[in-house]
């Protein structure tokens, strides 16, 4: 491929997975400055590898795995203390700012509950949950059998639970 080539096809890469690139770092790091820090990295590792891209297999399985295990790095040179969970911004509607209070709290909760699960079960959840993968495609970005996923799933699921119920007991 040439070089004209490539720069087509990576701002074509850029414009269909900057988003969702972000939003997988985010959920992962729970902190929109670091987010972004990790987003600029993944797509610069794109790019100086771009001709390695295997152009028969999907391309977000090959960015995932790059988000993943540079959100991974981040997180074990911080503390736990240190990841947190930013706030979102009440979205003006029609409903009541009090419902969209309760659902802005309620979804807090569970990103913190996430956030606390360990790494393998945590990427499961934000892989079926945030970015709405099937099965396979997870089975794919991980580099795991298909059963493995829905093990992983289900047991990340249980953990999740135990955590939230155990909250709100509390």
């Amino acid at each position: 491929m040439n070089r004209m080539n490539e720069g087509e096809a990576f701002s074509e890469m850029f414009r269909t997975y900057d988003r969702r690139i972000y939003l997988t770092a985010l959920r992962f790091l729970g902190n929109r400055d670091e987010a972004a820090d990790i987003r600029q990295e993944v797509f610069f590792r794109a790019w100086k590898h771009l001709g390695s891209l295997d152009s028969s297999r999907p391309v977000f399985p090959w960015l995932f795995r790059i988000t993943r295990n540079l959100c991974i790095n981040r997180l074990r040179r911080k503390s736990g203390s240190e990841a947190g969970l930013e706030f979102p911004e009440l979205q003006p509607g029609t409903e009541s700012v009090e419902g969209e209070v309760i659902r802005c709290e309620s979804r807090l909760e569970v990103k913190a509950a996430v956030m606390t699960l360990p790494d393998n079960f945590r990427e499961i959840i934000i892989l079926k949950h945030y970015d709405e993968c099937s099965y396979d495609e997870m089975a794919e970005i991980l580099g795991i059998p298909k059963g493995t996923v829905m093990s992983r799933l289900f047991n990340a699921r249980k953990l999740l639970k135990q955590k939230l119920e155990v909250k709100n007991e509390l």
